[in-house]
């Protein structure tokens, strides 16, 4: 029976996930990795063929811990909640949202298609805003879009610090561009 890897593979994708945290994702590599779990490049290497199949799983928890960011509870409005939670990762988890939205994974798609494309993603959050609103589906979807797109402008200038964080700021706008007609 061959013995039982002393590192695994959540070992590897928390190590790798601090690393893109801390210092950006330009600095993961296999050796940087390897350091973090004071281990050889070969547990890596046995675990993940390559970079990118990593990078992959990184991605999914990533979305995943930035989808349960999202959906903290809040005493305003879901979809401006939604909206105001995305600038605040953004302030708070600058390298893991620059992972996320600044890769250019989305570079063959156009912002309509974006949303239609992960309707299942936000079907929970449209459902919410449904509840609460007298919008119907195209309404929330035109909506979340103009919002959206304020939103991750924010979120943006926050992640690359270009300006200061002032939540009673970014209230102010996305209630202004939410109930624009």
């Amino acid at each position: 029976m061959p013995p039982i890897p002393k590192i695994s593979k959540e070992m590897i994708l928390e190590s790798s996930i601090e690393i893109i945290r801390k210092d950006g994702i330009e600095n993961l590599n296999v050796r940087n990795i390897a350091n973090k779990l004071s281990c050889s490049t070969q547990p890596i290497m046995y675990h993940y063929k390559n970079m990118d199949m990593l990078k992959e799983e990184i991605y999914t928890m990533v979305d995943k811990y930035h989808s349960e960011f999202l959906m903290k509870e809040s005493d305003i409005n879901p979809l401006l909640s939604i909206g105001l939670q995305y600038i605040k990762f953004a302030n708070e988890e600058k390298n893991l949202f620059k992972y996320l939205f600044q890769s250019n994974k989305f570079s063959n798609f156009n912002f309509k298609d974006l949303i239609d494309n992960n309707e299942d993603g936000l079907q929970s959050i449209f459902d919410i805003v449904q509840k609460e609103t007298n919008l119907n589906g195209n309404q929330i979807k035109e909506k979340f879009t103009i919002l959206f797109i304020t939103a991750h402008g924010i979120a943006s200038l926050l992640a690359n610090n270009s300006m200061a964080y002032n939540e009673k700021e970014c209230i102010k706008i996305l209630k202004k561009v939410f109930y624009i007609n």
